[in-house]
């Protein structure tokens, strides 16, 4: 039988994880080999030591050709506004802060990432291989989407340091280079809590679609018994499991990161307030377009990481609404329906969700409180310095 011809979805999705996968092997962000022989992720400290040597070389550049990188209206806020400039400077270190622990954190917890990352693999070629998942549409988009924020992060680098001062030397193209390699690094990270979360979602696609099979199943054949129940709740179980301890791995490297994108909105709008109030200067078409761009190009990465969180919460809420459907067919048999009782309790006492550092549960809601916060502390130093405007 002839295997199913992908779509252009699928092969763009495919090409974005190709992409992913060699971009974090030639930044040192992905220090594993695979073995073919056992099939599984090893760690290598060869990777680990080229790519701490590769990233101390990026933050040095960045630290001594920064400032070669700033626009020259950027200069006149900060003349303008001192406390820009010192606000600027905290910003300043807490990206480096960021990239410090994304990085230590990524490399100290390999060997935990791998034993993961394997254990999911094996999972998931043991028991979900043989099912069809072509028509997972949410998958394929969301890694699609994923991608192009990333090129576009790193397009939108570029245009706001490049395109506003358009004479380019030496030390402004290794600024430039320092810069885009930090942010490609971190949001290569990003990507990898990314792509975890998706693949557990998959799993819990499969896993609903096939209890919707079987519930189907059952109430048009009159069927009274299926030992693939108990199988699904413990595949089920360990899925939990799994999406805990990759939570766990990435918490603060993603609550750092969010706090880092949000912050950059929340100074950018400032410092556009102080160039137009305080400067008086006309906001001209070009540098409108270079901060809107820069604006909705960081939105939409942060609001990425929150959606993919609240997609596969979503799907574990869907597994409680099909679970009820057991409850409509009559006469099941006894060892059936304790487990699906077993699998409904599961299903109410460790629910599908991701947690931050313990602060707090990652899906749309709190996104939205979050952009909300970002508005309210905008307006909070707006007040604080408003005597300098």
């Amino acid at each position: 039988m002839w295997p199913a011809r992908r779509t252009w979805r699928q092969n763009f999705a495919r090409l974005n994880l190709w992409a992913t996968l060699y971009g974090s092997w030639a930044l040192g962000l992905f220090p594993f080999i695979y073995n073919s022989s056992t099939k599984k992720l090893r760690r290598s400290t060869w990777l680990i030591g080229y790519g701490i040597i590769l990233h101390l070389g990026f933050v040095w550049v960045t630290l001594n050709y920064q400032t070669e990188t700033e626009t020259t209206a950027l200069i006149e806020v900060f003349h303008r506004n001192p406390l820009a400039e010192q606000i600027s400077y905290l910003q300043n270190l807490l990206l480096l802060a960021t990239v410090f622990v994304m990085h230590f954190r990524n490399w100290w917890l390999s060997e935990e990432l791998a034993s993961t990352i394997n254990t999911l693999t094996s999972l998931y070629q043991r028991h979900l291989n043989q099912l069809d998942f072509n028509d997972c549409l949410s998958f394929d988009n969301y890694i699609i989407y994923k991608g192009l924020s990333i090129w576009l992060e790193v397009a939108s680098v570029f245009v706001m340091r490049y395109g506003l001062s358009p004479p380019i030397s030496f030390k402004l193209f290794l600024g430039l280079v320092g810069i885009m390699a930090v942010q490609i690094s971190m949001l290569l990270i990003g990507m990898h809590f990314h792509l975890a979360v998706l693949y557990i979602y998959r799993s819990v696609w499969i896993v609903n679609r096939e209890l919707l099979t079987l519930a189907n199943r059952l109430r048009m054949c009159n069927i009274r018994r299926s030992p693939r129940v108990q199988e699904l709740h413990c595949l089920y179980r360990r899925l939990l499991g799994l999406s805990n301890r990759l939570g766990a791995l990435y918490d603060c490297q993603m609550t750092l990161f969010m706090i880092s994108l949000l912050s950059v909105n929340i100074l950018s709008v400032f410092y556009m307030i102080v160039y137009c109030i305080s400067l008086k200067k006309i906001l001209t078409f070009a540098l409108a377009i270079n901060f809107t761009q820069a604006l909705a190009i960081n939105l939409m990465d942060f609001w990425l990481s929150i959606a993919v969180c609240d997609l596969a919460e979503r799907q574990g809420r869907g597994t409680s609404a099909i679970l009820k459907l057991f409850n409509d067919i009559p006469e099941l048999e006894i060892d059936l329906d304790r487990s699906i009782n077993d699998f409904a309790l599961l299903c109410c006492h460790r629910r599908l969700r991701f947690n931050h550092c313990g602060l707090f549960y990652v899906h749309n809601a709190m996104g939205f409180r979050m952009i909300v916060a970002c508005v309210l502390y905008l307006i909070y130093l707006v007040q604080f310095d408003y005597m300098n405007l």
